[in-house]
């Protein structure tokens, strides 16, 4: 029996070691993840008033970044997505103390244990780590959820004010631009070539066979 507690000790030191390290790691992570999506900003010169906007050229530019970091309902959306973070870590940090108390028993009492006894603890323990593991996982697909439905909110509102207040200034296109790329927020249907530069693929591309 000595040398069955022996291991058991070693395996639950282990066991224990490991969740450890994925809370606190995990912890640090989800927090740079929330971080990094506000951190970058770009100096940007004071708003231009409205009647004095260059409509001429036909193309708005909107800094997504500046958006991003100015916007309010921005920042409230990253302070409700960091508090459901928050409530996540509490729930599991709570969890995981209460499982090292558990293990910090049985290793206190294992070798007071017949051999059936400490394998059937042994068993109990490591099913539990499993539903804490479980629980973890949940926990990242829930928070990946919340901050998928908390940016549908954050574009569909932005794009939906981007469009009535293209009614007044009348751009042909308005283009989003940030370190990540470029995309277009809005665009008037008569600048729209695609079909007719698919037209003029497929008819450069019946020549080029045609030829062979």
């Amino acid at each position: 029996m000595k040398n069955t507690s022996i291991i058991l000790n070693i395996v639950l030191a282990i066991a224990v070691a490991i969740l450890y390290y994925l809370h606190f790691s995990c912890a640090a992570s989800c927090d740079s993840t929330i971080e990094n999506e506000v951190a970058t900003t770009v100096e940007t010169e004071e708003a231009v008033p409205l009647g004095e906007i260059n409509t001429t050229s036909n193309v708005g530019y909107i800094n997504i970044d500046s958006l991003q970091d100015k916007y309010k309902l921005y920042e409230a959306l990253i302070q409700k997505l960091k508090a459901k973070q928050t409530k996540y870590e509490a729930e599991i940090s709570t969890k995981m103390i209460a499982f090292e108390k558990k293990v910090k028993d049985f290793q206190q009492k294992a070798a007071t244990m017949s051999q059936f006894e400490g394998q059937t603890k042994q068993q109990e323990l490591a099913e539990e780590e499993q539903k804490l593991y479980k629980l973890r996982e949940d926990f990242t697909i829930k928070f990946q959820e919340e901050e998928a439905k908390l940016n549908d909110e954050f574009q569909k509102t932005v794009q939906a004010f981007i469009k009535k207040y293209n009614e007044k200034t009348n751009f042909d296109i308005i283009i989003g631009a940030s370190q990540m790329g470029n995309i277009v927020l809005d665009f008037k249907p008569g600048i729209d070539i695609t079909q007719h530069v698919v037209e003029g693929l497929n008819t450069e591309y019946k020549e080029k066979t045609a030829k062979k």
